[in-house]
């Protein structure tokens, strides 16, 4: 599976010279790990998680990704950042509610690869704006394990999975 994943991720598309050709964007969108009960404003992940967290970077390490994105809350920041430091990169934050956060991490996306790190009631409705379209409802609680994977050519999006580690 992880290396059906990595291919997934690493196809592009042939090469045009044509100046026209618009720019392959992948745009990954997970919700944060397990989280622990040791602060209920700022929990840390949990021993799971931090597993989970683990998983995640191993199942994209020979993904190359430009950028990290995180909201600045512990578990999320957790979530990624050892994937973010195997990459050479550093994890920046966003406010998770607004939309303006989004839109300017997709422009400076253009063309590569990101990591958007959210939660259970801040990723599908990214996804869905993205997609434009009403696709994914809010996740459970519970749910932890699910990957958006979307893929645009310019502006058109071009492919859409949704995977779970």
């Amino acid at each position: 599976m992880k290396y059906a994943f990595i291919l997934l991720l690493s196809l592009t598309f042939s090469p045009d010279t044509s100046a026209q050709e618009a720019l392959v964007s992948k745009i990954i969108l997970v919700r944060h790990a397990e989280k622990a009960t040791d602060d209920p404003r700022d929990p840390s992940l949990s021993e799971k998680g931090l597993q989970r967290a683990s998983l995640l970077a191993a199942l994209l390490k020979d993904v190359p990704v430009d950028a990290f994105y995180a909201t600045p809350y512990k578990r999320t920041l957790q979530t990624i950042s050892v994937l973010a430091e195997a990459n050479g990169q550093k994890v920046q934050t966003y406010k998770p509610m607004d939309n303006g956060n989004l839109a300017e991490m997709v422009r400076a996306g253009k063309g590569k690869t990101i990591v958007i790190a959210g939660h259970s009631n801040t990723v599908p409705p990214m996804v869905n704006t993205l997609i434009g379209k009403e696709a994914y409802p809010l996740m459970d609680d519970d749910d932890y394990g699910k990957i958006w994977i979307l893929v645009f050519k310019g502006n058109e999006l071009v492919d859409q999975t949704v995977l779970n580690y």
